[in-house]
């Protein structure tokens, strides 16, 4: 198992969303581990009305503060529908 996979099951990713990046900042104190999650072009996402699943036109890049994963800040990042 490679340390992506880990790290997805971690974060409990369903599909459509997947781990893309991954990058460990080692310059700072504490550290800070930084993840890039993305669903793949043309995926379905429920719609927050009907719950109807149907295609996105618009995404927003988003940040959110994780949990610590080990003793590291976890920081993910993720263009939201």
């Amino acid at each position: 198992m490679q340390s992506k996979d880990i790290l997805a099951l971690g974060l409990g990713l369903e599909s459509p969303w997947e781990l893309v990046d991954q990058e460990l900042n080692t310059e700072v104190e504490p550290h800070e581990l930084h993840l890039r999650v993305s669903a793949p072009r043309g995926s379905l996402f429920p719609c927050p009305e009907c719950g109807q699943w149907c295609k996105a036109r618009d995404f927003k890049e988003m940040t959110w503060r994780h949990l610590n994963f080990f003793q590291h800040h976890a920081y993910i990042t993720a263009d939201v529908p």
